[in-house]
C-alpha cells in the first residue's frame, strides 16, 4: 500500500495545486500593482482656467510680469496635492482694455528651460542656450525653432483666467503634449 500509484499521483497533484495557489496569492497583487495603472490616467492637472490675478495689477505698456501658475489640485497614482506650482507665465498689458493682455509661457520651446526677462534689452531670454524673444514672443536669435507659446486666456469680472498648456519641445509647430 505504500507504493500505491493512485495515492502518489494524488499527493503530487495536491502538492502542486497548493504550491501554485500560494504562488498565485503572492504574485497576483504584485502583478496588479504594476499592470493596473497602465490603462488609467494616473496624473491629473487642471484643464479649466486658473485665476492668476486682477488685470489691473499689470501695468499698461509696462515691462512683463512673471506670474506663477498654481493648480488648486494635482493628483497622481498615490497622492493628492493642493496649491501646486505647475509653471510660470509672462503677462503684459498691451492696451487700455481689460482684455488686451498678452500671456506667454515661461517655458522655452527649445528644451524647456525657464525664460527670463532681460530689462537691459527689453526682451525675453532663455539663458540655457541663449534664445532671445521679442516682447511679442517671436524668436530674435538662438536655437529655438519657434516663438514663445501664447497661453489661452479670458478675463472674467476683471480677473485674468489662464489655461495652462504644455507643448512639444524643439519643434517648429505648436503641438500640445
Amino acid at each position: 500500500m505504500a507504493d500505491d500509484p493512485d495515492r502518489r499521483k494524488f499527493l503530487t497533484l495536491a502538492t502542486c495545486a497548493l504550491g501554485g495557489g500560494f504562488g498565485l496569492v503572492v504574485v497576483a497583487p504584485s502583478l496588479r500593482l504594476f499592470v493596473d495603472p497602465a490603462g488609467k490616467k494616473t496624473v491629473t492637472s487642471p484643464t479649466e482656467p486658473l485665476d492668476v490675478g486682477n488685470v489691473g495689477q499689470f501695468v499698461l505698456n509696462g515691462p512683463p510680469t512673471r506670474v506663477e501658475v498654481i493648480a488648486p489640485l494635482v493628483k497622481d497614482g498615490w497622492t493628492t496635492a493642493h496649491d501646486v506650482v505647475i509653471g510660470a507665465a509672462w503677462v503684459r498689458r498691451t492696451g487700455p482694455g481689460l482684455d488686451q493682455v498678452d500671456v506667454r509661457s515661461a517655458v522655452c520651446p527649445h528644451l524647456g528651460c525657464p525664460i527670463g526677462y532681460d530689462s537691459s534689452q527689453n526682451n525675453y531670454l532663455c539663458a540655457c542656450h541663449n534664445s532671445r524673444f521679442d516682447l511679442g514672443g517671436a524668436v530674435k536669435g538662438g536655437p529655438s525653432k519657434r516663438g514663445m507659446d501664447a497661453l489661452p486666456i479670458a478675463v472674467k469680472d476683471g480677473r485674468l483666467m489662464l489655461t495652462w498648456e504644455r507643448y512639444k519641445l524643439d519643434t517648429s509647430g505648436k503641438e500640445r503634449v
